[in-house]
């Protein structure tokens, strides 16, 4: 939220002659004070953060993108197991972003860029362990394999085909770099497990 301050308030103070010396020390410690609040006034504002760790807008430049932070609350709507959000404060979550892109296109229709921070490495490594040990709850009858991303190992998960008309395959992969984690998916006519590798590196 961001305070109004009174126009009143930045403008410029016009003491008496003499006045620094009538005032005494009470007086002057007062001023100086008064004098730090209004310099304040026009300070910059602080920088917001910016994305990091997701797909650069240009890996999928065909499709509009969307990005928004993640909270432990958002990363355990991917997940019908309870209790993530308390299991993700006590790996020292740090907070994340959330790259979406959507379009129509004989390539790639959806793909979800995600990046976890966590405090430290063995965090990253709990919530990787976590989604891998109760996979069903994020991704019901999936089939996984391990894979090697950038040197890094990970695991690739290809949950089954819906049923619906049209139905386009669906490739997700996840992966700790550190302290971070990388998780991808990606839907499309030309979605395969190999482009999904390949498109994780790049996070």
């Amino acid at each position: 939220m961001r305070l109004r301050t009174s126009p009143m308030s930045c403008g410029r103070t016009a003491w008496p002659t003499g006045s620094w010396r009538a005032l005494g020390w009470a007086g002057t410690i007062a001023a100086v004070s008064l004098t730090a609040l209004l310099a304040g006034c026009g300070g910059a504002p602080a920088k917001p953060r910016l994305p990091s760790g997701v797909l650069p807008v240009r890996a999928v430049s065909w499709l509009p993108a969307t990005t928004q932070s993640l909270t432990a609350a958002d990363v355990q709507k991917d997940s019908t197991r309870p209790g993530l959000t308390a299991k993700l404060s006590g790996w020292g979550y740090r907070g994340g972003w959330q790259r979406t892109f959507q379009g129509e296109s004989r390539r790639l229709t959806v793909v979800v860029s995600r990046s976890l921070t966590f405090g430290a490495v063995s965090g990253a490594a709990a919530f990787v362990a976590y989604l891998t040990g109760h996979m069903y709850s994020f991704y019901p009858f999936a089939v996984t394999r391990k894979i090697t991303v950038a040197g890094r190992p990970g695991l690739l998960i290809k949950p089954p085909l819906c049923a619906c008309h049209l139905a386009e395959p669906l490739y997700a992969g996840i992966t700790a770099d550190g302290r971070r984690v990388d998780w991808l998916e990606i839907n499309g006519p030309r979605a395969t497990g190999r482009l999904l590798i390949s498109m994780l590196a790049e996070q």
